[in-house]
């Protein structure tokens, strides 16, 4: 069930950079499009406009938001999309960045802001990495000074530090809650897959160790 080729990863970043590309022709269609697809939190909880929760992980505000992202993209979602498995990886990921644009809408009901961008599912690509890999190491941002790190300890103090905004109120044009959300879905979903990816691997050694002995007899 593992994967050879993390084509789901590398597909995810040349969406988001075409669709980016493409608003930089035309800048005016792209900020319109972002009122039109980006994620509402009022639209949201009342129910209208719910496509956006998939809409908005596609739209980025500027060349640092789509880099950033599609860089620890990149850098995670690779090794666990191999392990995971292309079709489980997919629904990790758009599980993760729906329950993050969820979880954001219910923490900002009022909002009528739009929000944009691919953090909140990458957020959980990240959960994913820190349990499949504890100490794999990745580089852990303070400003643009880029620090490395296990994975493990990469992942408590980002979400430390997302939380703590999160519950005093910070805003700093960022979806904090967003990231919260996607991590902790995440979490759940990795945990959720693993016994699942065991259970699979072992069938399919199963059923290769059956053909082997009638060939063999």
């Amino acid at each position: 069930m593992t994967s050879k080729v993390a084509v789901v990863t590398y597909a995810i970043i040349a969406i988001n950079s075409f669709v980016f590309l493409q608003g930089l022709s035309n800048p005016e269609a792209y900020n319109q499009l972002i009122l039109n697809y980006g994620l509402v939190p009022e639209q949201i909880m009342q129910g209208k406009n719910i496509l956006s929760l998939v809409t908005s992980m596609f739209l980025h505000a500027d060349i640092i938001h789509l880099a950033m992202n599609m860089f620890f993209l990149l850098i995670s979602g690779d090794a666990v999309e191999r392990e995971l498995g292309n079709a489980r990886f997919l629904g990790l990921y758009f599980a993760c960045g729906i329950i993050a644009g969820l979880f954001h809408a219910y923490l900002n009901s009022a909002s009528a802001i739009p929000t944009i961008g691919a953090s909140g599912a990458i957020f959980g690509v990240l959960a994913a990495f820190a349990i499949l890999f504890p100490f794999r190491w990745l580089l852990k941002l303070f400003g643009f000074i880029p620090i490395p790190m296990p994975a493990i300890i990469f992942v408590f103090i980002t979400i430390l530090l997302e939380t703590a905004y999160v519950s005093t109120g910070t805003v700093d044009s960022v979806a904090h809650a967003a990231h919260v959300g996607g991590f902790l879905s995440g979490i759940f979903l990795t945990l959720l897959f693993i016994p699942r990816k065991r259970s699979d691997d072992e069938s399919k050694q199963k059923t290769s160790a059956n053909q082997v002995h009638r060939k063999n007899t």
